[in-house]
């Protein structure tokens, strides 16, 4: 475990490095179905798979990290978590967004791990409590781009991924534009930095991510406040309700538990409550975060196992001390019971000993009679 948290700081993988150690440390199994109606206890039981779609591409929410082909992010970690909490397997199809949301829809899948609530989307699909509250803004090329607000948009060519709820809002703003159509984020946010679209509405965390990893952020930047802020949720098939109370139940959760925090706060670096645009940490801060959450987690984890060996060394003396008086209690029944033994053996010894006494009188008694007997006979025959 040593060489992977080295291994993960070296590379600079500030998140990777904090999600191993708390899962070396953490490994606490949780109460199935808690919290959970007998009846979605009971349908969850026959169940025991559950299939999400995502988004291949929607860092740090849901996407395929590259280097290790691992389907991963906040969204799929937190699945991953209730379903441990819940005692399911969740299984995940990573695909473009259209065809995510396509895939429930007809059957293929039992829920999206993201999709912004709206009207239009609520009469397809019933939506989770929300779960992360998702800021989009206007993007463009530092090329003393114009577009200040929607309404700067009237005309231009804006890139989007096919499905996104920025189609959606920016139509019913009355808002006429040429969209340029892309599978997902990083495409789009290509063409506008090769001139092949004017703009994106992008989700910030999202864009802020992809800029930061491909080097964009000296040539495409945010040039307006939010337009709109998603409540990002999990979404379900209409009528699904045992599912989506399932979901909710571990949503809940995970904020009561401090889970979900805990989960943004390792791949943002600010927390849920703080405004999203800010500067990403440094790296002695970064380091400090580790060192600290090191000591915090193993002091626990150290205090945690501790505790449960002297619980089970407590027991083990328990049982062994009930063994022992059960023993006790048997030998002491054994001793009674042979003490009663030899008292009766006496007894009959005793009684065996007077008969053969008293046999013996008796037969010396009978010889004597018969000897007097004859003695008589003896004499008469004489005379």
């Amino acid at each position: 475990m040593a060489y992977h948290i080295l291994r993960a700081v070296r590379t600079k993988s500030f998140a990777g490095a904090l999600a191993i150690i708390a899962c070396a440390a953490f490994a606490v199994p949780s109460s199935a179905y808690d919290g959970l109606p007998a009846a979605v206890r009971a349908w969850l039981t026959e169940r025991p798979e559950i299939v999400f779609v995502g988004q291949a591409s929607y860092p740090p929410f849901e996407f395929l990290d590259e280097r290790t082909g691992e389907y991963t992010g906040m969204s799929v970690e937190l699945i991953r978590w209730i379903a441990t909490e819940y005692g399911f397997s969740a299984v995940f199809k990573p695909m473009p967004f259209e065809a995510a949301q396509s895939a429930v829809l007809q059957g293929e899948a039992d829920a999206l791990t993201g999709l912004f609530k709206s009207d239009a989307r609520s009469l397809r699909f019933d939506f989770s409590t929300p779960v992360f509250s998702v800021p989009a803004s206007i993007y463009t090329r530092n090329d003393g781009s114009n577009i200040r607000s929607a309404a700067d948009l009237n005309g231009k060519r804006i890139a989007a991924q096919r499905g996104d709820y920025a189609i959606e809002h920016l139509a019913s703003a009355g808002i006429t534009l040429e969209w340029v159509f892309a599978d997902d984020f990083g495409e789009a946010i290509d063409l506008v930095a090769t001139g092949a679209a004017d703009a994106i509405i992008g989700d910030e965390q999202t864009v802020r991510y992809y800029l930061r990893s491909r080097e964009l952020e000296d040539r495409i930047h945010s040039s307006s406040g939010p337009l709109y802020a998603g409540a990002d949720c999990m979404a379900v098939a209409k009528g699904d309700a045992f599912l989506l109370a399932v979901l909710d139940a571990g949503i809940e959760r995970a904020k009561s538990t401090g889970t979900l925090e805990t989960i943004y706060r390792k791949w943002t670096g600010s927390s849920l409550s703080e405004p999203t645009e800010r500067e990403p940490l440094s790296r002695g801060a970064k380091m400090a975060i580790l060192v600290a959450s090191i000591a915090a987690i193993f002091s626990f984890a150290t205090t945690f196992r501790t505790r449960s060996i002297v619980d089970s060394a407590t027991r083990t003396l328990k049982n062994e001390l009930e063994g022992l008086k059960t023993k006790n209690d048997g030998l002491t029944a054994a001793n009674a019971r042979l003490r009663l033994d030899l008292e009766e053996r006496s007894r009959l010894e005793e009684d065996k000993r007077r008969i053969d006494a008293e046999a013996a009188a008796r037969r010396v008694e009978e010889l004597t009679r018969c000897a007097i007997a004859k003695a008589l006979d003896t004499t008469a025959s004489s005379e």
